[in-house]
């Protein structure tokens, strides 16, 4: 039986009205430049506030900055 994939709760700042401001997400979604979370009817996009090395621990803070729409 395999485990589930590891998380770490986030902080996101700057983030739309109505979405948390503190999110779990899985471990594998913080490896590249940019964390992507549904919303509504599209995809908010953030940034680490600062660069981390490696992958970010439970605390870390993700600055909004970009949205993009589903796919049709």
């Amino acid at each position: 039986m395999g485990s589930a994939e590891p998380t770490v709760e986030v902080t996101l700042e700057g983030a739309p009205d109505g979405m948390p401001v503190t999110v779990l997400v899985r471990r594998g979604d913080l490896r590249g430049e940019r964390l992507k979370i549904p919303f509504r009817t599209g995809y908010e996009h953030f940034v680490p506030q600062e660069n981390p090395r490696g992958v970010p621990e439970d605390g870390a803070v993700f600055v909004w900055c970009d949205r993009t729409k589903f796919a049709e």
